[in-house]
């Protein structure tokens, strides 16, 4: 009995002493501007800055709603801030265009991450997933200096190229094809069809038609069935009704949809005008410690990508997640969360 009753004072201590937090805030207050919703665990002093992968996504809805189902696993060790971009949540005329840009969303990582080390006292570490995780890297990339009080960064099924480079449907993604359809092969796997593959991305090597685009979309689709994320009523009341924020502007979407199509002709622009700096240039200028982390099956973020900026970046890790996709941390959770566990445990 006074070993159970001993058990019980020992639990109830850890469970009093585990600093988990639940807080909400606005890096501009005044304008009411780059809103940040923090949550887990921060006995261990280190919160993960979570950059959504889409732009003009809302972040805070992402960890708020759980998608990522992190709130039990990852949250429970570590602290992880959402948030949403420079411009969202806001009337259309109330939307300062000017400030609506690559660069300006690069400079906002920054502030947000510069405000949660000084009101947590916190260790900071980036951590995006798809183009959220090329923010990461353009971001530590660009502003060493700035970001100087950074810890470290983790892009996970981050795809290099762009929509607009030529480099993603002249070599990587024909590339995929093929090593996929030759991978397959060696395991007998579903021969004729994967000889099928190659043969028929041998014979063009560039998918840049809609045609050809379409026909390499099947032939990786079929490799693999990734994970589809249930949506439950609780995550429709966590996004729509419990939003600290503006919970009858989420409906309509016009702020997404504007800032969304700026940021995305603005990009097109420069690279039109051959004015826009590959993410391939700014990665040698890393120095921080990095993790990339990508699925097998990652279509988007494939895999010949990442070695090659792995190869790039002095200071970083590589891990491709068997049996996964583009949302690896759906696709195979536990082995996603360990390999993030265990690089922060690694780094001093």
């Amino acid at each position: 009995m006074k070993r159970i009753v001993t058990f019980l004072i020992f639990l109830l201590c850890n469970v009093a002493t585990a600093q988990h937090i639940k807080a909400f805030y606005y890096v501009e207050p005044s304008s009411k501007n780059l809103p940040v919703f923090v949550r887990g665990n921060l006995d261990d002093k280190t919160i993960l800055l979570y950059v959504q992968g889409g732009d003009a996504e809302n972040g805070i809805d992402f960890g708020r709603s759980n998608y990522p189902k992190w709130k039990r696993t990852l949250e429970e060790q570590v602290a992880i801030a959402y948030f949403d971009q420079r411009g969202l949540n806001k009337p259309l005329k109330k939307i300062d265009t000017a400030s609506i840009n690559q660069i300006q969303n690069l400079k906002d990582i920054i502030a947000i991450a510069k405000s949660l080390k000084e009101r947590f006292n916190a260790r900071i570490y980036l951590f995006g997933h798809s183009n959220g995780g090329r923010h990461v890297l353009e971001t530590l990339g660009r502003y060493p200096q700035e970001s100087a009080f950074v810890a470290g960064g983790i892009a996970f099924n981050t795809p290099i190229t762009t929509d607009f480079s030529s480099k993603r449907y002249n070599y990587y993604r024909p590339l995929y094809l093929k090593n996929l359809a030759l991978e397959k092969m060696a395991h007998n796997m579903n021969t004729s069809y994967w000889e099928e593959a190659f043969e028929w991305m041998m014979d063009r090597d560039s998918i840049h038609t809609a045609e050809d685009s379409k026909r390499w979309n099947a032939y990786v689709d079929y490799a693999f069935d990734p994970t589809k994320r249930k949506i439950g009523l609780g995550m429709v009341f966590k996004t729509v009704f419990a939003r600290p924020y503006n919970p009858i502007k989420y409906l309509n979407n016009k702020d997404n949809k504007f800032v969304g199509d700026k940021l995305w002709y603005a990009e097109k622009k420069l690279w039109d005008e051959n004015k826009q700096t590959p993410l391939w240039a700014i990665l040698p200028k890393i120095q921080k410690p990095i993790l990339l982390i990508t699925g097998r099956y990652d279509a988007i973020s494939v895999p010949e990508e990442m070695e090659d900026a792995h190869k790039l970046i002095a200071n970083s890790k590589l891990e491709i997640i068997q049996n996964a996709a583009h949302e690896s941390f759906l696709d195979q959770p536990e082995a996603f969360n360990v390999l993030i566990l265990n690089h922060l445990k690694s780094l001093p």
